[in-house]
């Protein structure tokens, strides 16, 4: 594909994701987001096949979800399924926790992509419902199965996904509610809410309320890379 198609495809996307994000799936026309993005009406067939397909593309370019494999994850539960190394699950649970809050507020991300999201929660389009499944249920999965090396084993089932929404509901609030954070946190103190702060407390605090201790975790400084994707934008 040539890069004028490339920018042709990326400012479409764009331009949807912005008018999906304030009018929603059926408030947005084709025509209104051609006319945004500056192309003709028919390149939306043409990239996108569809309306529908170009706001399941919206959706994913808004998720702020991690891939499993950019810190080994699976690789790392499979061994411990094996030798069923308990502090070697606590570290994983923290590398899980970090590497999921660094994709939830190291990058700065248009706020389009922040009220698609919302939007997406709210009124959840059929479309991406399968998108959803795939990435989230199986990222979720993961963390089940970890926090099952660590949680009690006559804790009731639910209890145990309790467990496993409250780590994440920690991790996605300071995405999700990030203009409202700016009204609770002073001026002053925002520098100390960096990603890697905010990480550290969330491992603290979830360690604490499972009874783990922190001498378990021994990496703070471990580098988990992150993916260099052209289309997550630092605007």
């Amino acid at each position: 594909m040539s890069h004028f198609s490339e920018d042709t495809k990326s400012r479409l996307l764009t331009a949807a994701g912005e008018l999906f994000a304030e009018f929603g799936y059926e408030g947005a026309s084709a025509r209104q987001i051609c006319e945004r993005a500056g192309v003709n009406i028919a390149a939306i067939n043409y990239h996108f096949k569809s309306k529908e397909h170009l706001y399941v593309e919206a959706v994913k370019a808004a998720a702020p979800l991690f891939r499993p494999e950019e810190a080994n994850l699976e690789l790392r539960l499979a061994e411990l399924k094996k030798s069923g190394d308990r502090e070697q699950a606590a570290q994983l649970l923290a590398d899980y926790i970090r590497l999921m809050t660094r994709h939830m507020i190291a990058e700065v991300v248009p706020e389009w992509k922040v009220k698609l999201m919302m939007r997406e929660m709210l009124e959840p389009h059929e479309a991406c419902c399968e998108f959803f499944r795939q990435h989230v249920q199986h990222n979720f999965e993961i963390l089940m199965e970890i926090l099952e090396m660590l949680l009690p084993e006559e804790m009731p089932q639910e209890r145990k996904i309790q467990t496993g929404l409250s780590v994440v509901a920690q991790c996605v609030h300071y995405r999700m509610a990030r203009h409202i954070l700016e009204y609770l946190t002073p001026p002053e103190l925002r520098s100390k809410f960096t990603a890697e702060d905010v990480a550290r407390h969330i491992i603290e605090f979830t360690f604490s309320a499972l009874g783990l201790t922190l001498p378990y975790v021994t990496q703070w400084t471990r580098e988990v890379a992150l993916p260099t994707d052209a289309g997550n934008s630092r605007e």
